[in-house]
């Protein structure tokens, strides 16, 4: 993989910039799945002509990669220098869109988008958003961890792709997301199995799937120094239509101690502000013993009374899979909170059921569902700024809205191009310390 992050000088040389986007969790699996399928492209298309520079882009702000110290701890034990990586706010893909100068390829994730867009494939182990087709192949497997996917892929070619340094970061992804490979959580497959097995026996001396999964889960769900805005931004995903936008955040602790936060109903009421948001969802989860079968609850807040009431009552009824959710008590009159009798319905089962209700509200309100969409057919993920600016105490009226903080170019110049030079200046700095490290082993 070092090898591929020098070979990025090219950057100057290309007409187009393929980019391999995770999601905007931006979670273990997302992670590594963007590093690895980006290196996958690179080898298998270097030395073709034409062939179009390889870049994987971490789906968040640099600022806020420190939340997420299970890839932290993960890249540090594999070697990966923190310098190199490329975060959404260091490519203006808006721009490199509209000069047609964009692929993408969509790792861990799925987005609708109007036809004729950038992406190119797409890579996902959740239920598809999108259909497949000439110009856009679409595999998509219900597995617990992307990674799994990844890893077959490059397992199907007979380059020599996979090293250490590669097969730790996998297997490190590959055994979080199957919880160790645990069939009483439900989530692990045999696919899942026999390729964690695969790496197993072609690096023999990867740690035990048993003490990595035990350091990953415990920084995973490490809380300490953490506010409650920045426990929220940690693992979210947001849903869009028309005007409205929602978001789901995971949250690492119990409800009870969710519920305890100081002053939450107005610190979640700032973080709607502060996110340009309708509603938020809060996921809780944490594990009751040593098996790591989860407990799952959930906390909705809107300021708006009849959006929250109709976002329980959505989740409440639906059948795709029923969440089994009874009331649990809250001290504050704005906040819903439940018992999640159906441990297994993660947020990847509950996202499509918010999508669907909102997409139902904005036609009953008479509101374009897919207003989403910027106005050059890139979805809102992707392009400047697509949703209504919702006034904070600091406007004073002047200057345009701030873009939303699920832009790809939030914190970049709107009219700024991608920046060749500084990206880079990363691989210079990258080479530096390869120099230093040069001889020792990835971890």
């Amino acid at each position: 993989m070092d090898t591929f992050l020098k070979s990025s000088r090219s950057a100057a040389k290309v007409s187009v910039v393929h980019v391999v986007l995770g999601s905007e969790s931006c979670d273990l699996d997302s992670a590594v799945s963007s590093l690895a399928m980006a290196y996958f492209l690179s080898r298998t298309s270097s030395g073709r002509l034409g062939a179009p520079l390889v870049v994987p882009v971490l789906n968040i702000p640099r600022s806020q990669f420190y939340l997420r110290a299970d890839v932290l701890l993960l890249f540090r034990e594999a070697g990966i220098a923190m310098e190199t990586l490329v975060f959404r706010d260091d490519v203006d893909l808006a721009r490199l869109y509209a000069n047609r100068r964009l692929a993408l390829t969509l790792v861990d994730h799925n987005l609708r988008q109007q036809p004729g867009g950038a992406v190119v494939e797409v890579m996902d182990h959740h239920q598809p958003e999108r259909t497949a087709s000439l110009s856009c192949p679409v595999n998509v497997e219900i597995v617990a961890s992307c990674a799994t996917l990844v890893t077959e892929r490059i397992l199907s070619r007979p380059l020599e792709i996979l090293d250490k340094q590669l097969a730790l970061l996998l297997y490190g992804a590959m055994v979080v997301d199957s919880v160790n490979l645990s069939r009483l959580v439900g989530k692990v497959t045999v696919k899942d199995s026999q390729i964690v097995h695969m790496l197993q026996t072609q690096f023999p001396d990867l740690p035990s799937s048993g003490a990595l999964h035990s350091a990953l889960h415990k920084a995973k769900f490490s809380l300490s120094g953490l506010e409650m805005n920045h426990i929220l931004l940690r693992n979210m995903k947001t849903v869009a239509r028309g005007d409205l936008r929602a978001a789901v955040s995971v949250v690492y602790m119990s409800l009870e101690s969710f519920l305890l936060t100081k002053n939450l109903q107005q610190q979640l009421s700032d973080f709607c502000q502060s996110q340009q948001l309708d509603a938020v969802v809060a996921m809780t989860i944490f594990s009751s013993d040593q098996s790591y079968q989860p407990v799952r609850q959930l906390v909705i807040y809107s300021p708006d009374p009849v959006l929250r009431q109709e976002i329980s009552h959505a989740l409440q009824n639906t059948q795709s899979p029923a969440l089994c959710l009874s009331p649990a008590s809250s001290p504050y009159k704005d906040i819903l909170a439940y018992h999640q009798g159906n441990a297994l319905a993660s947020r990847s089962k509950l996202l499509p059921v918010l999508a669907h209700f909102l997409s139902h509200w904005c036609r009953g309100n008479g509101t374009d569902e897919q207003v989403d969409q910027s106005a050059d057919g890139l979805p809102h993920v992707y392009a400047s700024s697509a949703h209504r600016h919702r006034p904070g105490p600091e406007d004073n009226g002047n200057g345009p809205p701030p873009p939303p903080m699920n832009s790809l170019v939030d914190g970049c110049p709107l009219n700024g191009d991608f920046n060749q030079e500084a990206l880079m200046e990363k691989f210079r700095r990258m080479d530096g310390v390869e120099e230093q490290q040069h001889g020792r082993n990835a971890y």
